[in-house]
């Protein structure tokens, strides 16, 4: 007896990204490193010394902590009832914010911002389904998002 692969429905899943703890540690791990690096060459210690470890663990923490709050993917899902008069809305606020279509792929929506603020931002994420809209992208601009949707 064969079975006969049934088609899927469901829609591809919207990138997410790196988890909150794999963020906090790659900021906490590099405000660290940094950290210690310029005590001991300003503070004339050596790694060794308690003083540098310490503050480089108070000031990767901090980092750390601030880049998991700013720079994690969120994802959020947006119940919609007018589909179109929803996708304008949302068209006109990602340009509002420096975001532009840059593709569209297995009905995943990619926005960009220009070439060199790309670098500090990332890129958002739409997918429209049959009753909802899902955004990622970074945590701070899905806040904005928030905000300017009026959907908080």
């Amino acid at each position: 007896m064969s079975e006969t692969p049934t088609p899927s429905t469901d829609a591809p899943d919207i990138p997410t990204g790196p988890g909150v703890t794999f963020t906090f540690f790659y900021y906490f791990s590099g405000a660290a490193l940094i950290t210690a690096v310029f005590a001991v060459k300003t503070l004339g210690v050596g790694f060794g010394s308690g003083i540098t470890g310490q503050l480089a663990l108070a000031v990767g923490s901090v980092g750390g902590l601030l880049g998991a709050f700013y720079n994690r993917t969120k994802t959020l899902k947006i119940p919609v009832s007018k589909p179109k008069a929803f996708a304008r809305k949302l068209e006109d606020t990602l340009s509002e914010m420096g975001y532009t279509l840059s593709e569209t792929v297995e009905g995943i929506s990619v926005y960009q911002r220009s070439r060199f603020r790309r670098l500090f931002s990332g890129d958002i994420y739409v997918q429209n389904q049959e009753k909802e809209v899902v955004l990622a992208g970074r945590a701070m601009h899905i806040r904005t998002l928030e905000k300017r949707l009026d959907l908080r």
